[in-house]
């Protein structure tokens, strides 16, 4: 379905203008996720990527310990890899974003992301076995519709994500990871106007979601029970709250609120009787927890570009204590955008 398919072209334009007025007024507003579809038809088979064969390049890790397991991130349309203190260029061609790992870390989602459609694809985390699950271009250019922000079940078998394929702002949706039986799970109805980043919880009955009840509020976490469709706000930062991550135990959830108009890491209980936030990397953005649960990687910008630092989180009797950040990346240029996804 269209996301301006009722509506004359200037009036498409008109109210495409409007939302992205009041969405990015907001302070919170998920631009990726909301993206014109009022462009030249052309209708073309995208390629599948294939995994770019560029020798490692020498790491850039200033922390004093070199954190274990893998991190994928985005700069200029590429996933990279850092592991082991290297980072080496992962993909080719400059049109992967938002990558998220699989639990066991052997298999990657991924957005394929041209100028007037996206799709979600999954391959082996080595690059082979490249899988097409979404078909967002039509070719009637206002059916065209975009897939963003994979992430997958604890159990590895199901992707949530956002698509505005039957409504006219992005709503989570679920598919199994084949691509099959995709079913959405949020609408205007249930309680959210639209939808962006997201993470499932370890129990696999629910999603935190970033979202907003309606076009004038600012966006909050909220926990979204995939049985019944229906939000319920966890966050009540007056100027907003995003790019939440769920622990691996499912006990604490972190992410991003907004004071004044920097963005702040903040952790919390579900219940919200324990809680520490930092404001000591302004303008923060998507935090991941390591697969031990014991450390948040996030992204953060550092002399014009956002980099990635790493943060220790130790849970104590009167809350959550969360360490000196310490940047792992120097001259990175990764997308904040696209997030970060660590596996082991």
């Amino acid at each position: 379905m269209s996301l301006l398919a009722p509506l004359s072209s200037r009036a498409r334009l008109a109210a495409l203008l409007a939302s992205l007025v009041m969405l990015l007024a907001a302070g919170c507003a998920p631009f990726s996720s909301v993206v014109s579809k009022v462009v030249p038809p052309q209708v073309v088979e995208p390629p599948i990527p294939v995994s770019a064969n560029v020798p490692p390049v020498p790491a850039v890790q200033q922390a004093p310990e070199i954190p274990p397991g893998r991190i994928l991130y985005v700069r200029d349309g590429n996933l990279w890899l850092w592991q082991g203190g290297t980072s080496r260029q992962f993909s080719e061609g400059g049109t992967w974003f938002q990558p998220s790992f699989s639990p066991d870390g052997k298999d990657v989602a991924y957005v394929y992301w041209t100028f007037n459609f996206s799709d979600i694809f999954v391959m082996a985390s080595d690059g082979s076995r490249s899988q097409r699950l979404t078909r967002g271009q039509s070719a009637s250019l206002p059916d065209n519709s975009w897939a963003f922000r994979p992430a997958w079940s604890p159990d590895a078998q199901r992707l949530a994500y956002v698509s505005d394929a039957n409504s006219q702002l992005p709503q989570v949706w679920l598919m199994a990871k084949d691509g099959n039986n995709r079913k959405q799970i949020t609408s205007e109805a249930t309680g959210l106007v639209w939808a962006d980043a997201l993470s499932w919880d370890p129990s696999g009955a629910r999603i935190a979601v970033t979202g907003a009840p309606t076009m004038r509020d600012v966006s909050q976490i909220y926990l979204v029970d995939l049985a019944k469709g229906v939000p319920e706000k966890l966050t009540t930062h007056t100027n907003g709250a995003f790019d939440p991550a769920f622990s691996p135990d499912g006990t604490a959830v972190a992410y991003i609120g907004r004071a004044g108009t920097q963005g702040e890491l903040w952790v919390r209980d579900l219940d919200g009787s324990h809680q520490a936030h930092t404001d000591k990397l302004p303008n923060v953005r998507s935090p991941v927890w390591s697969p031990d649960g014991k450390s948040l990687a996030v992204l953060a910008p550092q002399n014009g570009a956002f980099e990635i630092f790493i943060l220790s989180v130790r849970y104590t009797p009167n809350g959550f204590e969360i360490g000196e950040p310490r940047a792992l990346t120097r001259d990175g240029a990764v997308d904040p955008m696209s997030g970060l996804t660590w596996a082991p």
